[in-house]
């Protein structure tokens, strides 16, 4: 039971989180960049959001695993990998720009700008791919039973839990 508990509420934070992000990386769009505060700022919101997303997700797989939810295993692993590969790449490139944003001026905030939509983009298609497994997996997290048990016919109820 404390699998199948831990495996819904590392779903629910993950939903929260992606979201979170989502909320707050879009009002960074609008800032200029040729700051060096703005980009490092920027950077360090995608490099702790990405960390925590990479914590949640494993943690989730692996309880969703022990649970046996098998295909929410699966699509918080690949979380897991998508967000550790888009956290070097997206990150090493940032820190590139960042270094370059005084001398290269327009062209690099360009740039910048373009990365950090891209970030952005990547999370929504992570988040719309994450909610399309959850309603894969909507028979793995809500089981039912009939009331009484071993009751067959239309004298019985149905009663289901996330649990």
């Amino acid at each position: 039971m404390l699998p199948k508990i831990l495996s819904l509420v590392s779903m629910v934070l993950l939903l929260l989180s992606m979201f979170h992000f989502l909320a707050g990386g879009l009002p960074l769009l609008i800032l200029k960049h040729d700051d060096p505060a703005d980009s490092r700022m920027v950077r360090g919101f995608f490099n702790v959001h990405y960390l925590i997303l990479m914590s949640i997700a494993a943690f989730g797989a692996l309880s969703a695993a022990l649970a046996g939810r098998h295909v929410l295993a699966t699509a918080t692993a690949c979380i897991v990998l998508i967000v550790f590969i888009a956290r070097s790449l997206i990150l090493m490139r940032m820190d590139h720009l960042r270094t370059i944003i005084a001398d290269a001026g327009a062209a690099a905030v360009r740039e910048f700008k373009k990365l950090q939509f891209t970030g952005i983009a990547l999370h929504v298609f992570l988040i719309v791919g994450f909610i399309s497994a959850l309603a894969l997996a909507s028979a793995e997290i809500v089981t039912c039973a009939n009331v009484p048990p071993g009751c067959a016919g239309e004298g019985c109820r149905h009663l289901c839990s996330l649990l």
